[in-house]
């Protein structure tokens, strides 16, 4: 299956119209359309698009945590209090925690992360997060 940004765009768009943007789900949501956006222009890099993607993810489950949104919690220890309150399963925190590693790689080698790597990761944490609004 192909990458493409202008139907994941409008899929979004639509969901956000019929179920709101003030939810946790639809902030999140507008984050990624935005890094979709931004990637699709070749506007963001590969770091600047995980970056957004961790972010995303993070604001989100600090959100549905009940954890305050200036929290220093990271990814990493988010996804632990996530798998017990079933916001994501062990699979899917696995894969969210080598979101955080590609992220690092990148910032410590400067490599190792592809295009299609990057655009698997964003449509990934779109539907995390879709799968509860």
């Amino acid at each position: 299956m192909t990458f493409d940004p202008q139907t994941i765009y409008a899929n979004l768009a639509e969901k956000e119209k019929i179920k709101g943007h003030h939810s946790a789900e639809g902030r999140a949501v507008r984050t990624f359309s935005r890094a979709l956006t931004g990637w699709s222009a070749g506007n963001l890099s590969v770091l600047d698009v995980l970056v957004v993607c961790e972010q995303g993810m993070e604001d989100w489950l600090k959100a549905r945590l009940n954890i305050k949104p200036w929290s220093s919690r990271g990814l990493p220890e988010l996804l632990g209090k996530a798998i017990d309150k079933e916001l994501v399963g062990r699979l899917d925190a696995v894969r969210l925690h080598k979101l955080h590693l590609a992220r690092v790689r990148l910032l410590d080698f400067s490599g190792g992360v592809t295009r299609q790597d990057v655009e698997q990761a964003l449509e990934f944490c779109i539907r995390v997060v879709e799968k509860h609004w």
